[in-house]
């Protein structure tokens, strides 16, 4: 035995002596204690509900701790905890949302009111926020394992929530890290876009300044696949400290476990991986300070008790500070040659090649032996108390039997009758029940109607009885917007009047009015009567002319709507609801508040946008763009100023004006903005190393875009990382970005003016608010579409040129008109003291190699 294991040893004697004490008085207990109150009626509390919420599945690796601290906090307590998972980690959208609410809301208001919601990790929490008035009215709320800290502490600021923040040990991990590796010089964090990782996000950036000189950045693996991630951690050099705070998604929605994102990650780097939070400890991290989610489970479940036990949840304020513990992996630890000694003496180290009894057997074995012993002398008082406790419960229940035998001898006719009666009227009960599960089923929990289901069954019961029918499809006009700028209430509310309006329809008309989901509802006119269509298209179009009013605000809807016709062919009902689709999204390229009917081309056009939109998946998966440039000049000298940038598909011969339209249309052009922007830098960096001077390219940015929250994040992080000036960048935006998103789109202005990069206005005068927007936005140039050239920069009729420059100019602003394809057309702009001139007078849209070959001036 070492020195060092003998010094240990009396730890370990000590340790046992006190098992045995404390087994000594669990003998005592059990041999020499009896009480005599066995008959004694004992006063149990009433059973207290407590709901929980979980933003995971679960099988989600921190689930298990944190329902272990639950249940230790709730232990003697008459608590029944019931649990609902969100599975927000996995289904981390809308859909997925809207899905666990009417699941909630369904059992909430056929289950007694819950006595306190316990509320565990992030999307729980914005979950409970958003519909607490809706389902949790005046129930107080305990929150936990909550990474966003910001959002904790003001949801704590509600009276009816509390709860505690999950805090990452962040500072004391990166400090010992320093010691482990002294020659580092940069800190880099991975974390994703969840609602977790933008938690995790602002809390590594919050400690920056805790360390001056070294270098901190992030890989936000929701913007890479995973072959582009791995091509991320391969780029960590061997200089930097490494921590892995969330991972489980990628770019193209793939979700990933942690034991997937801790192989893959330790697979593609050379330097030790540390970690605030247990899961991934054991598997190849080498570890760090860790949260504890039993201990969090265990608070959580202790403030729920002082609520139930009377304690105002308004008074009890958020905790933002928890208990942590160093855990380390052994073998990375010898992996990267750590010196043990500057592991601190609590820490917990896991995948140890030798057992402590391995270590201290000599002292173990006899003391194991005198435990046997003790165990045995126990286990024959247990047998004896056992037969003694079965004696006494024999006794109670033959006490027990004779009282319901008596019971039963008393018991009178008028309660027979009685029972009888009840028996009758849970009959009754039970096919009102049943009469209200199935309406539940047939309807719309929202608006009422008949929901898509039942619709389509009166459909399919027209179509086989050969009845002549009529399907008009309608679809609110920009209801995602109104959504997002008004909340959900007003959203719900818009939703219920349009039902209500359409029901108002029903009187004297051979009509079925539906809601097929969102903010689609479906018409079926049981007869096609053109004009009875066309009195109905009528009445629905008064309707619709009267606002809503919702939080004492107007709000006038427009509709896009498709109809198709059945005449006793052979069409299913799917097949007529598909045709109106096509007439109503034949409707929205026409405009907001049409109305069309289906014919055989719309399926045509439908199934040609429908190829060019996975052709234009396919490309953005596997770099099937590339971009053109297209020369900016000045107007009075010809000298080059700087270029459009102009996507273009590499091996399909489709338009931009189509490809565009339809990558608008979802969420494609987001990528394809990303896109272009990271092949635009990649040009500048090669025109600089084959020594041109660099000038400014112009971006355009669609409106869509504005989802796209990280745009600029990501733009400042390649232009510096590429060592290009943002006053280089120009970004094109329209007036259309401003429908419905006037904020957003203020906040977007101020995030690019913040990086440096400049704003201009494309496609001025085709809006019929243009000169509107210039007295507040912080565009410096303008640019004129080439429509309002072809029809006024001709002679009689330039002076609406002119006064538009005039105008551009009074504003402080630079005006660039597209669209010069004449030697007249260049003269008569350089006359009217136009600044810069754009098209194919001076050059098409050309390859970065042929820009290289420009002369300058441009003739």
């Amino acid at each position: 035995m070492t020195k060092e294991e003998k010094k240990l040893a009396p730890r370990y004697v000590i340790g046992v002596l006190l098992l045995a004490a404390a087994l000594a008085i669990l003998i005592y207990y059990l041999f020499f204690y009896r009480e005599d109150s066995s008959f004694a009626v004992k006063d149990y509390p009433s059973v207290k509900h407590v709901l929980f919420i979980s933003s995971y599945s679960e099988s989600f690796e921190t689930l298990d701790s944190q329902k272990a601290g639950i249940g230790k906090a709730f232990s003697g307590s008459n608590i029944q905890l019931d649990i609902e998972y969100m599975d927000m980690k996995r289904f981390n959208n809308k859909e997925n949302e809207d899905l666990f609410y009417q699941s909630l809301k369904y059992k909430l208001n056929n289950f007694e009111r819950y006595d306190v919601i316990l509320l565990g990790d992030d999307a729980a929490l914005e979950f409970a926020e958003t519909y607490q008035q809706e389902l949790f009215a005046g129930i107080p709320m305990v929150f936990f394992c909550i990474n966003n800290a910001e959002n904790a502490i003001r949801a704590g600021e509600n009276p009816y929530i509390t709860g505690a923040v999950e805090e990452l040990y962040l500072k004391d991990t990166l400090d010992l890290a320093i010691k482990f590796q002294p020659e580092a010089t940069k800190m880099v964090a991975i974390y994703d876009s969840t609602l977790t990782g933008q938690g995790d996000e602002k809390r590594f950036y919050s400690v920056k300044d805790d360390f001056p000189g070294y270098e901190f950045s992030g890989i936000n693996s929701s913007e890479y696949t995973l072959e582009g991630f791995g091509e991320e951690l391969d780029k960590i050099s061997e200089d930097s400290i490494v921590i892995y705070m969330s991972r489980f998604e990628d770019v193209n929605g793939n979700l990933y476990t942690i034991p997937e994102s801790v192989q893959y990650i330790v697979e593609h780097t050379r330097v030790p991986i540390y970690r605030v939070s247990v899961a991934g400890v054991g598997e190849g991290l080498i570890g760090g300070k860790m949260v504890s989610y039993e201990k969090s489970g265990y608070l959580a479940g202790s403030i729920v008790l002082d609520i139930l036990n009377g304690a105002d949840v308004a008074d009890i304020p958020v905790v933002t500070k928890g208990e942590g513990q160093y855990c380390f992996d052994y073998q990375v630890l010898k992996k990267y040659d750590i010196d043990f000694s500057l592991i601190p003496k609590d820490a917990v180290v896991v995948n140890k090649s030798q057992t402590v009894f391995e270590k201290y057997k000599e002292i173990l074995v006899p003391v194991l032996l005198l435990l046997a012993v003790c165990l045995c002398i126990l286990f024959i008082l247990i047998v004896d108390n056992i037969k003694r406790r079965r004696l006494m419960r024999e006794i109670q229940k033959s006490h027990g039997e004779l009282q319901e035998t008596y019971d039963k001898l008393i018991i009178t006719e008028e309660k027979l009758k009685q029972q009888y009666e009840e028996n009758k009227n849970y009959i009754k009960y039970l096919e009102t029940k049943e009469e209200y599960i199935l309406y539940q089923a047939e309807h719309d929990y929202l608006t009422d109607l008949p929901n898509r289901r039942a619709a389509m069954e009166m459909l399919n019961r027209l179509i086989a009885a050969k009845e002549e029918c009529t399907v008009i499809v309608m679809d609110i006009d920009d209801f995602k917007e109104t959504n997002d700028a008004y909340g959900h209430a007003c959203g719900d509310e818009i939703l219920r009047e349009t039902a209500r309006r359409l029901l108002k329809l029903t009187d004297d008309r051979l009509f079925y009015a539906s809601r097929l989901g969102g903010d689609e509802f479906m018409l079926i006119i049981k007869a096609d009567q053109m004009k009875q269509d066309k009195e109905l298209i009528c009445q629905i179009k008064q309707d619709f002319a009267m606002p809503i009013v919702f939080d004492e605000k107007k709000h006038y809807i427009r509709i896009s709507v498709g109809i198709a016709c059945f005449k006793g062919d052979a069409a299913d009902a799917s097949e007529l609801v598909s045709n109106a689709d096509y007439a109503m999204y034949a409707s929205k390229k026409l405009g907001t508040n049409e109305w069309i009917y289906y014919d055989a081309g719309m399926k045509d056009e439908a199934l040609k946008r429908k190829n060019i939109k996975n052709i234009l998946s396919e490309a953005c998966r596997n770099d099937g763009f590339y971009v053109l440039y297209q020369p900016q000049v000045d107007a009075v000298t010809g000298m080059l100023d700087g270029y459009e940038a102009l996507a273009r598909l590499k091996d399909h011969a489709i338009s931009p004006a189509q490809f565009i339209a339809i990558a608008e249309e979802s969420e494609i052009i987001i990528l394809l903005g990303r896109i272009v922007t990271k092949k635009v830098i990649e040009q500048m960096v090669t025109w600089r190393e084959h020594g041109m001077e660099l000038r400014p390219v112009a971006i355009n940015f669609s409106s869509k875009q504005l989802q796209d929250r990280g745009y600029v994040s990501y733009l400042k992080d390649l232009l510096e990382e590429n060592n290009i000036s943002s006053n280089l960048i120009e970004i094109e935006i329209t007036e259309s970005i401003f429908l419905n998103n006037n904020e957003k789109a203020m906040k977007l202005f101020e995030d690019f003016s913040s990086i440096g990069v400049r704003l201009a206005l494309d496609d001025f005068g085709t809006g019929y608010s243009s000169i509107n927007y210039l007295t507040y936005i912080p565009v410096e140039k303008i640019k004129l579409d080439k429509s309002l050239v072809d029809i006024f920069l001709t002679e009689g009729k330039d002076a609406f040129i002119e006064n538009i420059i005039r105008l551009a100019h009074c504003l402080g602003l630079k005006i660039t008109v597209e669209g010069i394809e004449e030697k007249h057309q260049r003269d008569r702009v350089r006359d009217l003291e136009g600044d810069y001139i754009q098209g194919y007078y001076f050059s098409k849209p050309i390859s970065g190699e042929d820009v290289e070959l420009l002369k300058n001036p441009i003739k």
